[in-house]
């Protein structure tokens, strides 16, 4: 996963996130799943707080934040949804 703010006024544009991550990242190194912030939570010494991020974990039922799920059938990121969710929980949808 990864933590992302946007500028303001911007939106995620699902599609070309991908384009833009397939072109610089290798397949292994893609965020299948993608959390957009406000703003990113530090430490006092400020340094990213993941260890909080990895706890709290990628449940749309749990986090506040807009997730979003990598789908390489439509080579974009989507948002992540109950449906999407239960797919993931289940085994039907690979990442």
């Amino acid at each position: 996963m990864a933590a992302l703010v946007l500028r303001p006024g911007c939106q995620l544009d699902g599609p070309a996130l991908y384009r833009h991550v397939e072109q610089l990242l290798p397949p292994y190194a893609w965020p299948r799943f993608l959390r957009l912030q406000e703003h990113l939570a530090m430490t006092e010494t400020f340094k990213q707080q993941k260890v909080r991020l990895a706890q709290e974990g990628f449940d749309p039922a749990h986090v506040s934040d807009p997730l979003f799920l990598l789908d390489e059938t439509t080579k974009a990121y989507v948002p992540l949804g109950p449906t999407l969710w239960e797919g993931v929980l289940d085994g039907r949808l690979r990442i």
